[in-house]
């Protein structure tokens, strides 16, 4: 692989590297030494490291941390992480890391970012947004990952742990009430349970909010949009809330050094879902038939019918025992989710489109490793594992098109009734042999590598129905691939608080099936080839940290998401590039202040990529070499500022938050009317404390200047909906909470 930087990129790197090397000097030479800042301990390596002496582009926080910030959900990640980016469509979450993602959620495919869970991959997006609560950690790795998280995971990775049960007696609650209704309650009880060898954790959280975008259409009840279909009622309110989550879990202490972990968990959420509004477009159904356009208001829109139902339960077994001074760790898990969705299409008092969307995931993994003892010159990992998911998945789209749709430039607009059926079963199958090692070379050089054998299978039954145009089909599509993704790397600690290194990695994504389209071939396997050169270092006497990562990453058949005829499917765009440059740092350059700042830059590019834009008549293929990946901002930034002080008898606290996005497109052909300008968002929070007291408030304002910007936007077929829905920043909101601990 031949890689090229930016010579912008060079210069900015060779500038920073040279920073942490003298970083060590400058801080020696202050006086008056102070407090040393805590540091994050994370799992991304399967043992237990320091963050700031982790060779990796990694980004923690720990739980106890989340709640009073406003970290709650997946989407507020975009806080802490350069480089990342958050979009949702149809109730599922997606995060970008350095550009790599996937908008599409239908079963068959993969997300490029994989989530864990207390070491359990999770493979269904429309349940993997549940709410975050009563966490230890969470760890977001930026990049490709080789043989640890190899699969699927060439964006990076998201780590999720939960809190631990505890050897004493203790607990929380937690309640914050906000505007739009909003209550919250979440908290958890912990302690011994029995004769003492065994702990337990109960954690809960409930949340509630009446949502911010009106439906002038509320309570009003419409027939089905094709003949013999059911009637829906308009909701008051979308983007409301409606979950309750619950987390059980035991730790039992077998003799020996060796634990057991059992946790159950379950999760529901009932409500409206979010607000796909459609924009105004020429090609709209409702336009073309009846003169009805949606709502120019951004918090108003027309809902026939709206809901977005999910549900989820979990089990995992976690066994952990030694084997001399090695460790053997064991993870078993079963996860078991189901979600319904029903959205107006149109958004109109026209009734023209609605789609539902139902989906189901049985989940099995297994992943067993043997880790070396820590202080050993040879620290090495060895595993394997094993997943099964079994997903089923309908969508019923139903809408009334314009006979000048199948005849572009007709004089006449007969609406036509259309019914699309499409969906079926596929069953993955993954299995992997991982290794991870690390030489130590000598006392300040070590060399790192990687390697993953990974075997995908994907087996579907599937179904597509159109009868007003008298198609139907069946197909039973099969396909597997091989892959090996692989690291390797060099480290050097330059000083005790300094460490440089440099990786290359080899990335790989799961070819994909478009369950319901009937195309005769599997979308190919997404791979990547990654350079990246990092370092890490301690500066202002340990009372800050800075770390800069600079990467160029090659990808083939980078999986897209494209317009179809009937749904939105994937295909593969033939080459891309990203060239980037991460910097975090976090400072207290005075007792009672602490300052942060992330910063991420990127290039990124198609490369080869020939596709076809829907929304133009007549079609026809372009090229979009050279554009923009979709989703991806070149630039972004996240300020934060925190104020720790002692007032009187009271403990308090006053925190910042800003996160700026550069202008970006929602799709490849990078035109006009799918673009986001630029923008930023504020977040305030705050916390008083009395003196030796168990109980504090807090405070919270997110999206103090309520800005307005565009977060997604979904491309459909014309004939189905409204060429464009989108969906908004959500509006400025107050919240105030009270924690107490016993």
């Amino acid at each position: 692989m031949r890689i090229q930087l930016p010579s912008s990129l060079n210069y900015v790197s060779l500038a920073l590297i040279e920073l942490l090397i003298v970083a060590p000097s400058i801080s020696q030479a202050q006086t008056n030494p102070k407090e040393v800042m805590e540091q994050v301990e994370v799992t991304a390596e399967k043992r237990t490291t320091l963050l700031n002496a982790t060779p990796d582009a990694i980004t923690a926080m720990k739980g106890s941390k989340m709640i009073e910030i406003g970290l709650t959900e997946v989407a507020d990640l975009v806080k802490l992480v350069p480089n990342a980016t958050f979009t949702s469509n149809f109730g599922s979450s997606q995060l970008f890391v350095r550009g790599i993602g996937n908008t599409f959620i239908t079963a068959g495919g993969d997300p490029g970012v994989a989530t864990y869970t207390d070491g359990s991959y999770i493979s269904d997006q429309t349940s993997a947004n549940a709410s975050l609560f009563d966490l230890q950690r969470i760890e977001v790795l930026r990049g490709p990952q080789g043989a640890l998280y190899g699969r699927n995971a060439t964006g990076g990775a998201i780590n999720l742990i939960s809190a631990l049960p505890t050897d004493t007696f203790k607990g929380q609650f937690n309640v914050l009430m906000g505007d739009y209704g909003r209550k919250d309650a979440e908290g958890f009880f912990s302690g011994p349970i029995g004769n003492g060898s065994t702990t337990a954790r109960l954690s809960y959280q409930i949340k509630k909010m009446d949502g911010y975008t009106s439906n002038p259409l509320a309570g009003k009840t419409y027939p089905s949009v094709l003949p013999g279909g059911g009637s829906t009622v308009g909701p008051s309110k979308l983007d409301d809330v409606g979950s309750q989550s619950l987390r059980f879990q035991t730790m039992t202490d077998l003799g020996n050094y060796s634990k057991l972990r059992l946790i159950a968990s379950y999760h529901r959420a009932s409500n409206n879902g979010p607000s796909a509004t459609p924009l105004v477009d020429p090609v709209m159904s409702s336009g073309l038939l009846y003169g009805v356009f949606p709502s120019s208001n951004p918090r108003v829109t027309n809902s026939q019918g709206a809901y977005n139902k999910v549900d989820v339960n979990a089990l995992q077994a976690i066994y952990e025992m030694p084997i001399g001074k090695n460790t053997f760790k064991f993870t078993a898990s079963m996860r078991d989710s189901k979600a319904g969705v029903f959205q107006d299409g149109d958004a109109t008092e026209a009734l023209v489109a609605g789609t539902r969307f139902t989906t189901s995931s049985k989940d099995k993994s297994i992943d067993a490793h043997i880790a070396s003892d820590e202080n050993s010159k040879l620290q090495w990992v060895i595993g394997s594992a094993l997943l099964q998911f079994d997903q089923q998945q309908d969508i019923q789209v139903q809408s009334k098109a314009p006979l000048g749709f199948f005849q572009p430039g007709a004089p006449f607009n007969i609406p036509v009734p259309l019914e699309f059926l499409l969906g079926g079963k596929v069953r993955t199958q993954s299995s992997a042999l991982y290794t991870d090692m690390r030489y130590s070379i000598s006392p300040t050089l070590a060399l790192r590598g990687g390697l993953r054998l990974n075997k995908d299978e994907k087996t579907a039954t599937e179904y597509q129905t159109v009868a007003a145009l008298g198609l139907a089909g069946k197909a039973s599509p099969h396909a597997e691939w091989s892959s090996t993704p692989s690291t390797l790397g060099l480290e050097w600690k330059v000083s005790s608080d300094s460490l440089a290194y440099t990786k290359l990695s080899h990335g790989f994504k799961s070819g994909a099936i478009n369950l319901g389209n009937l195309q005769p071939e599997a979308v190919k396997p997404e791979t990547v080839r990654s350079l990246e050169i990092g370092a890490k270092t301690s500066i202002l006497e340990k009372q800050g940290s800075l770390a800069v990562a600079l990467f160029t990453s090659d990808y083939k058949n980078m999986q897209v998401s494209q317009v179809g005829l009937a749904s939105v499917i994937l295909t593969n765009a033939s080459s891309a590039k990203i060239n980037g440059l991460e910097l975090e740092m976090l400072v207290r350059p005075v007792k009672t202040w602490t300052l942060g700042m992330n910063i991420g830059l990127m290039d990124p590019t198609y490369t080869n990529f020939i596709n076809t834009n829907e929304r133009v008549q007549p079609r026809a293929a372009v090229s979009v070499k050279g554009n923009q990946l979709a989703n991806i901002s070149k630039a972004q930034a996240s300020l934060s500022a925190e104020w720790n002080e002692s007032v009187g008898n009271y403990q308090l606290s006053a925190r910042s938050d800003y996160i700026w996005r550069d202008s970006f497109y929602f799709t490849e052909f990078n035109t006009a009317d799918t673009m986001q300008k630029a923008y930023g968002l504020l977040n305030l929070s705050g916390t008083i404390r009395p003196n030796g007291s168990a109980w504090k408030v807090y405070g919270q304002i997110r999206n103090a200047t309520n800005t307005t910007a565009l977060t997604s936007m979904t491309i459909a077929s014309p004939l189905l909906l409204s060429a464009r829905s989108v969906g908004y920043t959500p509006p400025r909101s107050v919240g105030v909470g009270v924690i107490v601990d016993f």
